[in-house]
């Protein structure tokens, strides 16, 4: 792998031991008052805080699940201190992450950055987003605007970190296994929510009402219709981000739970996906299904095409017998054109398109649209990224994607029958799935859902990560001695 050296000095140790004992000492002390003055919970949120905050300065990498587990459990959370702003959990969490990064690096002699022309791309679609909203500022912006800009970028430049302390194919597995651990997590507190019904799913979201979680919408159902289906949102918010969220992961645990040489285990991988699958469907997000679908079935096509035939014959068992009616009737609706989200989508690309045709080059950034006809906001990732950042920030997003995609599909073709190969596969699926997610839903490229943007981005840094490990097998066989 490519590295370019960045430092001659090391990290003392006692630096490091030093820091953690005395906020050890100090936080536990804390926690104690907290308890006798405010009671058990907000000790135990502190305590978690603290373990959190630990986790962090001792290591990025533990930093990395800090945040992961954030994205996927409380990823609208805030510190409930008001300093100007109310600092987000996220926002914190990754800008300290970055910041122990950035020291380490500096400090570290023997740390080495990799090198990749897709870095060089997520760069180039870094600087694209800063001119974007900077040509934007006369529209509308607003604190919240500025904030989660700042928290789209830290997601965004976590990608270099995953990218960075992902040396071994043990560092990729850790980081996977937290992601499967808190993404079955979150799924499984949303079907206990979804089975305890509506009443108990409002009560208990509304208790993160004090912690930044809006106090409107908590329940969900089909096009806000409480006559319809209730949709699982989980501590989510959104049920379309959720579901993103939820078929990634699945893609991940279904590809590593059928892989010959899987790195993950097998219990895992097919005990998260049996949370997980029940999780997506009841989002009733056609976007995350397709996802889905796309990224396993690009796993099977590539490899285990086996999978095809179970796949399309219990597709038409469940027809057949009429089982999931609801949700092959939504998937019909959708095909067909007959629902009123899918007719807002229509108008949606209609307008991103006059958007795109007046605004070409550098869009009109991350406030509001330049008149009330067109308006801002379309459910696709790349029509998104044109209107707001143009075709120039549209060329630097699929640069960034295509580049990490081929390396990811040629280090597979390298190490197809190797547990890398495996990985590489499971990765480049979980991508498949968020690209094709893109088409119709755009939260993975959007600063109102930093954390989408965060696994989104982590995903790709893996994919590259692990290419880079890959070596031909030509060149680790040495050639036979002549006699």
């Amino acid at each position: 792998m490519p590295v370019w050296p960045v430092s001659t000095a090391p990290v003392p140790g006692w630096l490091v031991t030093g820091a953690g004992a005395v906020t050890a000492v100090a936080g536990g002390g804390l926690v104690g008052l907290v308890a006798a003055w405010l009671g058990p919970v907000p000790a135990a949120g502190l305590l978690g805080a603290l373990v959190a905050g630990i986790a962090i300065v001792t290591d990025a990498r533990a930093g990395l699940w800090v945040v992961l587990a954030i994205c996927a459990l409380l990823p609208f959370a805030v510190i409930p201190v008001k300093v100007v702003l109310t600092p987000a959990l996220l926002e914190t969490a990754s800008a300290a992450v970055l910041g122990v990064w950035l020291l380490s690096t500096l400090l570290r002699r023997d740390r080495l950055l990799p090198v990749h022309t897709a870095g060089l791309w997520v760069a180039l679609l870094l600087v694209v987003t800063l001119f974007a909203f900077v040509l934007g500022l006369g529209r509308g912006y607003t604190t919240q605007t500025y904030h989660d800009y700042m928290k789209f970028i830290f997601g965004v430049l976590l990608f270099y970190v995953v990218w960075s302390t992902t040396q071994t194919i043990d560092d990729a597995r850790r980081l996977l296994t937290v992601l499967l651990v808190v993404t079955g997590l979150a799924a499984l507190g949303g079907l206990v929510l979804y089975i305890a019904g509506p009443q108990v799913t409002l009560l208990a979201l509304a208790r993160l009402i004090p912690y930044g979680y809006p106090s409107d919408r908590i329940v969900r159902y089909i096009e806000d219709d409480p006559a319809k289906p209730m949709r699982l949102t989980s501590t989510s918010v959104d049920p379309n981000s959720f579901a993103g969220l939820v078929a990634v992961v699945l893609v991940l645990a279904v590809v590593q739970g059928i892989a010959r040489r899987p790195v993950l285990p097998r219990w895992l991988c097919w005990g998260v996906a049996a949370v997980l699958a029940p999780a997506l469907l009841l989002t009733y997000s056609r976007a995350g299904w397709l996802g889905a679908a796309a990224g396993i079935g690009l796993a099977a096509v590539l490899r285990y095409r086996w999978m095809l035939v179970p796949g399309v014959a219990g597709l038409a068992g469940a027809l057949a017998l009429g089982l999931g009616e609801v949700f092959f009737q939504r998937l019909w609706l959708g095909f067909t054109l007959q629902d009123p989200a899918t007719r807002m989508r229509l108008e949606e690309y209609r307008t991103a398109l006059a958007i795109i045709r007046e605004y070409p080059l550098f869009g009109v950034g991350f406030g509001d649209g330049p008149t009330i006809a067109l308006w801002t906001g379309v459910s696709s990732i790349y029509l998104m990224v044109a209107e707001r950042m143009g075709l120039l920030g549209l060329a630097a997003f699929l640069l960034a994607v295509g580049s990490i995609a081929l390396a990811g599909l040629r280090a597979w073709r390298q190490a197809a029958d190797r547990p890398a190969g495996d990985l590489l596969l499971a990765l480049g699926g979980a991508q498949c799935a968020a690209l094709f997610i893109g088409l119709f839903d755009h939260y993975f490229f959007n600063i109102s859902f930093p954390h989408m943007a965060t696994v989104f981005w982590t995903i790709h840094a893996l994919i590259l990560a692990v290419s880079q490990q890959v070596r031909p097998l030509s060149r680790l066989v040495s050639p036979p001695r002549r006699a």
